[in-house]
């Protein structure tokens, strides 16, 4: 990921700041303790040879003679102190500038009266500059050679590591049978930390394996004795003599149907998206939507609801159509079942994406923002059908878009869009003129035969 080091970096960078730290800290005790050491030298030096100065002229009167190093100003010498000099307090004084030339200069005060003694170390300082001109270059090579050997040793050190981590991230969530391969050669760590993952791997193919086996079995099991309950409820509910109980006969037939519903779509989610994907049609959506809402028109019976479309342009899709009806067409009856009047508006956007907006119903504010938390979790249930939230999980199952957002009246936006899953779905829009037709007697069925001949093929 962008902006974060990698730990190969971390190391050199550590390791550099490292050697900063101590390079800096060994300059800076070396500096003081030289000059520590040619305070004490000059000291030493300049006050001895003053000394024996001292004692030869007090004992022969002999006078002083400079050098071209050494030279003596004021006491006995004749020579008047240069300004330079002059304010100097008594003691040594290292690197004072005279004219264009540095000294080190012995201050005395005493019978002699003031008298300056200096020593010219121009020629030593400039040898001195290049000597630490020498050792900082020769420092920096040295830091640069080690920055190369921690770079190329740290990168030895991680490189188990490195891969490790990029096989981790080549691991794909839908795949099976993942193993991270692991080289003799690595340290004992990475195949310790790459067995764990590993095992990881397995207990979580164990696990998917489990609930797919258990969502296969649950559902099959099932389905048989439900069916039994529908198809006696619409024989019993089609006798003469039972009109008194063909109301909750039909809520029974009703709510057996919702029953298949679910289980067949518990059995889609069960499989496989590839296998899903292998009996895909290529159908036109402008043409395939008209026909789902037919299906659910019923539905509106007492309220004051119509439909209207918006933009439909043709658009070929290549997908599991019973599961297109299925997903659509509860997101019909969704919108049907949270209005009381009104237009409930369809159209598909310019971003390959169907919308389904609805009025929504009389309830206030604090009511309408606490339908929308609910649809927005996807966790809201149809009275007769699919609910929402399974809706949502066979969306995210065959890598579709599925989302609730508040519309401008007040109702409910409820927008799916096909194309975000490129290995499920294959969209592309087509010219109206050349727009692939659909026979509402084959791929028009209701959603809930289609759905459940879809789970029942699989």
């Amino acid at each position: 990921m962008r902006g974060r080091s990698s730990l190969r970096q971390r190391i050199v960078a550590s390791v550099m700041c490292y050697t900063l730290l101590i390079s800096a800290a060994i300059v800076m005790h070396g500096y003081w303790v030289n000059e520590q050491a040619e305070q004490r030298v000059w000291e030493g030096m300049l006050t001895s040879e003053f000394a024996r100065w001292m004692q030869r002229h007090t004992e022969r009167g002999e006078p002083w003679r400079d050098t071209d190093t050494l030279r003596l100003f004021g006491g006995d010498s004749g020579v008047p102190v240069p300004a330079a000099f002059a304010r100097l307090t008594p003691g040594v004084h290292d690197e004072v500038s005279h004219d264009g030339r540095l000294y080190v200069v012995l201050v005395e005060e005493g019978a002699q009266a003031h008298a300056v003694l200096a020593l010219d170390i121009s020629e030593m300082e400039r040898r001195e500059s290049t000597l630490a001109v020498a050792m900082l270059l020769s420092g920096l090579a040295v830091i640069a050679f080690l920055a190369g050997m921690t770079y190329f040793g740290a990168q030895w050190l991680v490189k188990p590591l490195a891969l490790l981590s990029a096989n981790i991230r080549n691991l794909r969530p839908v795949a099976r049978d993942q193993q991270l391969a692991v080289d003799a050669n690595d340290p004992e760590e990475i195949r310790v930390i790459a067995a764990a993952l590993n095992e990881y791997l397995r207990n979580i193919d164990r696990y998917v394996e489990r609930e797919r086996s258990f969502l296969n079995t649950a559902s099959h099991e099932l389905r048989t004795p439900i069916a039994v309950i529908a198809g006696a409820a619409e024989v019993a509910i089609e006798q003469a003599d039972f009109a008194q109980v063909r109301p909750h006969l039909a809520r029974i037939l009703a709510t057996s149907r919702s029953m298949q519903d679910l289980l067949a779509l518990l059995l889609l989610l069960a499989r496989d998206p590839k296998r899903l994907q292998a009996s895909a049609t290529r159908v036109d959506l402008s043409q395939l939507v008209p026909h789902i809402v037919a299906d659910h028109v019923h539905l509106t019976q007492g309220k004051e609801l119509s439909f209207a479309y918006g933009d439909m342009p043709a658009a070929e899709l290549n997908l599991p159509i019973p599961i297109v009806q299925a997903a659509v067409g509860n997101l019909i009856r969704n919108a049907i079942e949270n209005s009381d009047r009104g237009t409930i508006r369809i159209s598909i956007n310019s971003d390959r994406t169907l919308s389904i907006e609805d009025p929504g119903a009389d309830m206030s504010a604090t009511e309408r923002s606490q339908l929308h938390a609910r649809l927005a979790r996807a966790g809201a249930h149809s009275k007769d059908g699919i609910g929402l939230d399974l809706i949502a999980r066979l969306c995210e199952h065959l890598g579709w878009t599925l989302r609730f957002e508040a519309g401008v009246t007040g109702g409910t936006v409820a927008s799916l869009n096909f194309q975000a899953g490129k290995h499920i779905s294959d969209y592309r829009l087509s010219p109206a003129s050349t727009s692939l037709a659909v026979d509402p007697n084959t791929v028009c069925s209701p959603s809930r035969n289609a759905l459940r001949a879809r789970a029942n093929n699989d």
